[in-house]
């Protein structure tokens, strides 16, 4: 079974388009999708007149046999997470004034409204958005996979710390293993290419193919949309248990001088 995979698409429906167009000449059999459909960060993004929310919200709704909740989503929907690392929020976080929740995070989560544009949903995409999970078990014939937007116990991906160590994965494995999951596959991070976490090494791959190996391992992928690292998608092919990612070679995005 080849499965399509997609994550951190920040509105971008022109990537989306094309991310689309590349599985459907690669026969994927399904797509799934990790989160990340909203959230368009001016600095970061180059393509303000093109970004539509709701189409991209109305895509993976159609296309997608499963999706997660990523940051970005969680903020445009005023959700909270279930758990955010060592940050406990407030019942009444965003009914707090940003200055407030600025003081009270202390660097520790990612904060939006100064930079990132509301996401202009209608009422059925909000809604739709606000009911995701933040994580599924995606069961295949021999084994099972944990999708989710990041790790364990940032499983959505609201802290500002990012996983770069072995040791900062084993909680997320742990809890794969309750689960009876084998591998998990995550975005968040906008890799360029695959990060692969196994049996104690980290290891960054380009925009190419991987056999997944016997070991439980945490895979972080690349971005769909246009920003300032490489973009692409994954291809998982269970039969074989090979992960492959391709590039979108969308044109670099440069963050402005002034920021």
């Amino acid at each position: 079974m080849l499965t399509g995979i997609i994550s951190d698409i920040h509105e971008d429906i022109i990537r989306l388009e094309a991310a689309l167009k590349l599985f459907e000449e690669q026969n994927v059999d399904d797509i799934i999708c990790l989160g990340d459909i909203v959230g368009y960060s001016v600095p970061f993004y180059g393509y303000l007149s093109t970004r539509d929310a709701n189409r991209c919200v109305e895509l993976i709704r159609k296309n997608c046999s499963v999706v997660v909740m990523g940051n970005h989503d969680l903020f445009a929907t005023k959700r909270l997470p279930s758990k955010c690392a060592d940050f406990n929020f407030p019942m009444d976080w965003y009914q707090r004034s940003f200055a407030e929740r600025k003081k009270l995070s202390k660097g520790k989560i990612y904060l939006y409204e100064d930079h990132e544009l509301p996401a202009l949903l209608d009422d059925e995409n909000l809604t739709w958005l606000s009911e995701l999970p933040e994580y599924v078990i995606k069961s295949y014939p021999t084994h099972n996979v944990m999708i989710s937007h990041y790790a364990t116990p940032d499983i959505t991906g609201c802290s500002s710390t990012e996983v770069k160590y072995f040791e900062q994965i084993l909680n997320h494995l742990e809890f794969m293993t309750t689960k009876n999951c084998i591998y998990g596959f995550s975005g968040n991070d906008h890799i360029p290419g695959m990060k692969i976490f196994s049996d104690g090494t980290v290891k960054n791959y380009d925009f190419e193919k991987v056999i997944l190996g016997k070991q439980p391992c945490w895979v972080t992928g690349p971005t769909v949309s246009m920003g300032t690292v490489a973009n692409g998608v994954m291809i998982y092919d269970s039969v074989c248990r090979k992960l492959e990612t391709f590039a979108l070679n969308s044109p670099i995005h440069t963050v402005p001088s002034s920021i």
